[in-house]
């Protein structure tokens, strides 16, 4: 019932501006970590069009539960699969208006430019580089980031001496600000939030083969939109795509 009433105040606040507004009107859910990038794209498509583009960023998790009750949402960009398909199971999103466009690497950060970069992390004692500082990612059990750095710890068999000292975030972008704040010393996130960044200093590139495929799928919800869908093809199609790698992604070759 607390989450049907946060979608129905989400979509009190939402619609009436699609009604007053005399433009058409795509309402886009967004990853958070695609925010610049996706800015950028909306910014350029606005100016060729009479359409306005909505974007609403948040973690995925978040997004993808909004959906399921209720919200809005024309378009999904996802930063992980599985809450996509959490809503094609729910025959909420087609599986053929879907397809994955971007990619991303998964990076250890800090504040502290003194501390040598790290070539394998494989061979880190994560106690020893942390000491008493905290790190931050997103949280564990549902922000696709979050859920990406657990499994590349676990993976190095790291996530038991030092998950005592995980600070967790709502989203991604929430643990860089953390960082940024100086609240701490480490964090882990996307490449491409660390390069919005250069105060910060990547130590550490986590091998993809210690996560999940960090895959970017976008959806297609609203198929009786023609302003959707007009939008949908420029958001995945390769020049497109070019300005989000401008932002750090890596396009992804999968449909």
């Amino acid at each position: 019932m607390i989450k049907l009433i946060k979608v129905l105040l989400f979509a009190t606040l939402i619609i009436p501006n699609l009604a007053i507004c005399e433009k058409a009107q795509v309402l886009v859910f967004a990853a958070a970590s695609t925010k610049n990038a996706l800015d950028a794209v909306i910014k350029d498509y606005n100016a060729l069009t009479k359409t306005e583009i909505l974007p609403v960023y948040g973690s995925s998790a978040t997004l993808a539960k909004q959906i399921e009750f209720g919200a809005p949402a024309d378009i999904f960009l996802s930063a992980n699969v599985p809450w996509v398909d959490h809503l094609i199971e729910r025959d909420i999103i087609q599986a053929r208006s879907t397809k994955n466009i971007l990619k991303n690497k998964l990076v250890l950060i800090t504040t502290d430019h003194t501390i040598q970069e790290i070539e394998d992390l494989a061979s880190t004692d994560f106690s020893k580089l942390l000491r008493n500082e905290k790190i931050a990612m997103g949280m564990v059990s549902s922000v696709p980031a979050g859920i990406y750095s657990k499994q590349a710890l676990k993976y190095l068999n790291q996530w038991n001496a030092i998950s005592s000292q995980v600070i967790q975030a709502d989203n991604v972008r929430t643990a860089l600000q953390y960082l940024l704040s100086r609240n701490v010393v480490f964090a882990i996130v996307y490449a491409s939030d660390a390069k919005l960044f250069p105060e910060l200093k990547v130590i550490g590139i986590f091998d993809d083969l210690t996560h999940d495929p960090i895959i970017y799928p976008a959806s297609l919800i609203n198929l009786g939109s023609e302003e959707a869908d007009l939008f949908f093809k420029y958001l995945v199609e390769s020049k497109t795509l070019k300005v989000f790698e401008e932002y750090g992604f890596l396009i992804s070759a999968g449909d």
